[in-house]
């Protein structure tokens, strides 16, 4: 009899051990394949938003200078070769990004240029006048020709450039030329820029800028530059395993110009080792598992003790029974069976309260996976979830694209830690704007967007809006050590809830651009917006 209650323990033990490492195991397996599915996606848009923001400066670096070479091209200064030169001179001057300017006769001749570099040299059978004789032509990177050997070049590497010329036209009739030879430093400066931040984040991040001609590397590692891109071009983010047999995050974005500026058909690829991209998911995982290892055993442990306190009762029984056939006792002992009803109800309210913890963890993962970790403020993937929702309300909703002015200057002066400060500080400011259905979220870096209801505002009034949250926001910032600000740009857009919703904040991101073009500090409507 002894025997066989030991067996029933130990059943009783490891049925309600395996019950409760099985089911926790369970729990957990799904809580870290929901939650890491989640943070993997905010980490891969994280990545191809970079792209998307790097070929949006490349398009709008180049826009700004087609749109200075447009300006000269009307200018009577370039009917001169003295004036030309004198103008062209004070141009590079002031753009040094522009290595050389020139201005030829019809026949290709160089009648004026920059430092008077290559006057009375022809070009006629250079692109650069070949292609400009109709309509302006805008020519991909290259390497030079006739002014490797003419311009400054204190690195010795091989110069590059990207073409910009424009017909000269006088009554009618062609006049020549105006060619310029755009140094491609200047993208190199952009990317180091980027690659300056991005290397904050993790130095194991790579950045390319790819032709759209023939997929060559113009920008990037050393040792890829002027190579076929390894590996294939695909909008958006994606996991992507390349030649050297290493498996990366990858986000690409491929430049649509702006503007009247078509572009070149660029595309930025940002690449990050998928260990080094996924490290916060697999942190994640491991974090769930331990909790789950932990409450598991815990929850085992206590089962083992329940199944002894169940069994104790029917030991007792059992050797009175053995007594009582030896005469040495009569009755049983008074059995209550409270205290083993108890005891259950104690052991499932236990393993209820730790699978409950484990939901809670779960839950409290995803929240992580929507919330911008520093401000507080909703992500992008937080903001994708509430316009889904909200295109059900048929509703008019008002979209601001939210850029600080200034704040890469607190950045540098006071350093990160106080940038961090200030981000938290603009974050609690649109916490605080009362309009109805206010939505503020952190886009990243300093981008941030606001989402109102409409409720017939009119255009007067959400630009009153605009330039009230722009005062705000510029207040000043107490820090250690004292005070500092930045100022804020706005572009704003209207979203009609049966459209799609990133149209309109593709329209509010180039209203903002305009914002910044036209001087920073102010509020630009889309069209959308005006009567």
């Amino acid at each position: 009899m002894k025997s066989f209650s030991m067996r029933l323990g130990l059943i009783l033990a490891l049925s309600i051990a395996t019950l409760v490492f099985l089911l926790t195991i369970t729990l957990t397996y799904m809580t870290s394949q929901r939650s890491a599915a989640s943070l993997e996606a905010e980490i891969g848009e994280r990545l191809s938003m970079t792209s998307h923001q790097l070929v949006d400066k490349l398009d709008f670096y180049m826009w700004s200078r087609y749109q200075e070479v447009q300006l000269l091209q009307g200018l009577d200064a370039l009917n001169d070769p003295a004036s030309s030169r004198a103008l062209l001179d004070q141009v590079q001057t002031n753009i040094p990004a522009f290595s050389w300017m020139g201005v030829t006769d019809a026949s290709g001749n160089v009648v004026a240029s920059t430092n008077g570099i290559l006057e009375g040299a022809s070009i006629k059978e250079r692109p650069v006048f070949l292609e400009a004789q109709t309509e302006p032509f805008i020519g991909d990177v290259h390497e030079a020709v006739l002014l490797a050997e003419l311009l400054p070049n204190p690195s010795g590497e091989v110069l590059q450039f990207v073409d910009i010329s424009v017909p000269l036209v006088r009554d009618g009739t062609f006049q020549g030329v105006l060619a310029t030879h755009l140094s491609w430093e200047w993208g190199n400066e952009v990317l180091r820029h980027f690659n300056r931040t991005l290397h904050h984040q993790s130095e194991y991040t790579d950045l390319f800028v790819v032709s759209g001609r023939d997929n060559t590397v113009l920008l990037g590692p050393d040792h890829l530059v002027g190579k076929p891109l390894p590996t294939s071009l695909k909008e958006g983010w994606h996991v992507d395993t390349w030649q050297d047999g290493t498996s990366y995050l990858t986000g690409v974005a491929t430049g649509e110009g702006y503007e009247d500026y078509a572009g070149l058909g660029w595309s930025v690829v940002v690449r990050q080792p998928t260990e080094v991209a996924f490290a916060p998911v697999i942190e994640l995982e491991n974090s769930i598992l331990w909790i789950g290892l932990i409450a598991s055993l815990v929850t085992s442990t206590l089962g083992w003790f329940l199944a002894s306190i169940v069994t104790r009762p029917l030991q007792r029984i059992t050797e009175t029974a053995a007594l009582m056939k030896q005469g040495k006792a009569k009755t049983f002992p008074h059995q209550s069976g409270i205290h083993e009803i108890e005891s259950l109800a104690f052991a499932l309210e236990s393993l209820v309260s730790s699978l409950t913890e484990s939901e809670t963890e779960r839950v409290h993962y995803e929240s992580l996976a929507n919330r911008d970790v520093l401000t507080g403020l909703a992500n992008r993937t937080a903001l994708r979830h509430y316009l889904n929702e909200a295109q059900a309300t048929k509703n008019e909703y008002v979209c601001f694209y939210i850029d600080l002015d200034g704040f890469k200057a607190v950045n540098d002066t006071y350093g990160h830690a106080t940038g961090d400060d200030v981000l938290i500080e603009i974050a609690e400011r649109l916490k605080r704007v009362t309009l109805d259905g206010a939505y503020p979220v952190r886009l990243s870096g300093d981008e941030f967007f606001l989402l109102f209801e409409r409720n017939g505002k009119s255009e007067r009034l959400i630009t009153q809006i605009g330039q009230d949250l722009i005062t705000s926001l510029s207040e000043p910032i107490a820090i250690e050590g004292g005070m500092t600000s930045v100022g804020a740009s706005i572009g704003a857009s209207l979203w009609q809830t049966e459209t799609v919703p990133h149209a309109a904040i593709e329209r509010a991101d180039q209203a903002l651009y305009r914002s910044k073009a036209n001087g920073k500090h102010q509020i630009t409507l889309d069209e959308t917006l005006i009567a």
